[in-house]
C-alpha cells in the first residue's frame, strides 16, 4: 500500500498588537530625531541660496561700476559713460542692473513694462512674504507708472547711503572702505505693523521717483535733511521702495547731530521678525541669528544678532569715517 505522509504547514507568526506598537514608536523616535537635522540642512541650503542672490546683485553693480565709472542710483538715470546715460529712461537700481542679471529681454520693456515682473534672483526661499512675487499697490504709486496696479516684489533692499540720488563711484565715494560698507541686505519682500509710519509697505523692486529738486551737494543724505526735512507724505519717503538704510528725519527719534546713528530708521535689522509686526523701511532677517549682506567690495557675509543700532549705522554709512568702529 501507498502510505500518504501529510507535512504540517507551518503559518508565519503574526506581530502582535504590542509589538507593532513597539516598532512604530521606534520609527516614530527616528523620524523625531532626524527631523531637526533635516530642517537644519534645509535651513542651511536657504541660506546659501539667499548668499548667491546677494553674490549676483553685487556683480551687476561692479559690473555697471566698471562700464560707467559709477553705480546706478536708487532711482534715475544713469550717469553718462560707455555709451549709456541719459539714452536710458530713469529707473531703480534693481532696473538698471537687469542686463547683468540675466534679464536683457525684461530691462527691454522699460522701468514701467518691466516693474510687474517677478525675479528670481529677488527671491529669499525663506521669504514667507514673497507669495507670488507680485503685489498690487492702488496708493503710493509713482506718476511715470501706467495703470497697471501689479508690482514685482524683492527680498532684498538696497543701501540708499550708497546708492543715493544719483549714484557713486564707489572706489571714490566709500572712504570708509569697500569691505566694511553694505551694498544689498535682506529684507521682508512684504511689511505690515500695529502702529506707527509707515505702517504698510513692500519692497517693490522697480518702485521709486526721482528725488526732489533741491542741491544736493554731493553730500546727499546729509544736505536733504539738514537743509530741510522732506514732507512725510512725499513718495520719496514710501514705504514701497526696495531700500535699507534710508534715513527719515521725522518723527519721535529726530536727527542728533552728535550721535547721528540715533535717526530712528538707521536702526538695527529685525531679526525673523512676525510678518505682522515688520517696519517698512528697516532690514529683515529670515534667521532669528544672523542677517545675510553684500559688501562694495562684492563679498557676502553674514552680521549676527548683536550687531546693534550703532553698528548697523557703521556698516551702512560709506564715508563717515568710522570703519574702525565696526564688528
Amino acid at each position: 500500500m501507498l502510505s500518504l505522509r501529510f507535512r504540517r504547514v507551518h503559518k508565519g507568526r503574526a506581530f502582535t498588537l504590542v509589538e507593532l506598537l513597539v516598532v512604530i514608536a521606534i520609527i516614530g523616535l527616528l523620524v523625531a530625531l532626524l527631523l531637526p537635522a533635516i530642517n537644519a540642512a534645509r535651513a542651511t541650503a536657504r541660506d546659501l541660496q539667499s548668499k548667491n542672490n546677494l553674490k549676483q546683485l553685487g556683480l551687476a553693480v561692479h559690473s555697471i561700476q566698471s562700464a560707467i565709472g559709477q553705480t546706478p542710483p536708487m532711482f534715475g538715470r544713469l550717469a553718462a559713460g560707455a555709451g549709456a546715460g541719459a539714452t536710458r529712461p530713469a529707473g531703480s537700481v534693481f532696473y538698471h542692473s537687469l542686463p547683468y542679471l540675466e534679464e536683457q529681454a525684461l530691462f527691454d520693456l522699460g522701468p514701467d513694462g518691466s516693474r510687474s515682473s517677478p525675479i528670481a534672483i529677488l527671491s529669499h526661499p525663506s521669504d514667507t512674504t514673497y507669495g507670488t512675487g507680485v503685489y498690487e499697490l492702488a496708493t503710493d504709486v509713482p506718476p511715470w507708472a501706467g495703470p497697471s496696479t501689479t508690482w514685482g516684489l524683492s527680498s532684498y533692499g538696497a543701501n540708499w547711503q550708497v546708492f543715493g540720488d544719483r549714484g557713486v563711484d564707489l572706489g571714490v565715494f566709500i572712504k570708509d572702505g569697500t569691505s566694511k560698507t553694505i551694498l544689498f541686505a535682506e529684507k521682508y519682500a512684504v511689511s505690515s505693523r500695529p502702529t506707527g509710519t509707515p505702517a504698510v509697505g513692500a519692497s517693490l523692486w522697480g518702485y521709486g521717483i526721482e528725488p526732489p529738486e533741491k542741491d544736493f551737494g554731493g553730500n546727499f543724505w546729509v544736505d536733504s535733511l539738514l537743509a530741510g526735512t522732506i514732507e512725510t507724505n512725499s513718495l520719496y519717503v514710501s514705504g514701497f521702495w526696495p531700500r535699507v538704510g534710508f534715513v527719515n528725519w521725522n518723527g519721535p527719534v529726530a536727527w542728533q547731530e552728535n550721535d547721528t546713528w540715533r535717526c530712528r530708521c538707521h536702526k538695527k535689522p529685525e531679526f525673523n521678525p512676525t510678518p505682522d509686526n515688520v517696519h517698512p523701511l528697516k532690514a529683515q532677517a529670515f534667521s532669528s541669528t544672523h542677517i545675510n549682506v553684500c559688501l562694495a567690495d562684492g563679498i557676502v557675509m553674514s552680521l549676527t544678532d548683536g550687531v546693534d543700532d550703532e553698528h548697523w549705522y557703521y556698516w551702512t554709512t560709506p564715508n563717515e569715517f568710522d570703519e574702525s568702529t565696526r564688528q
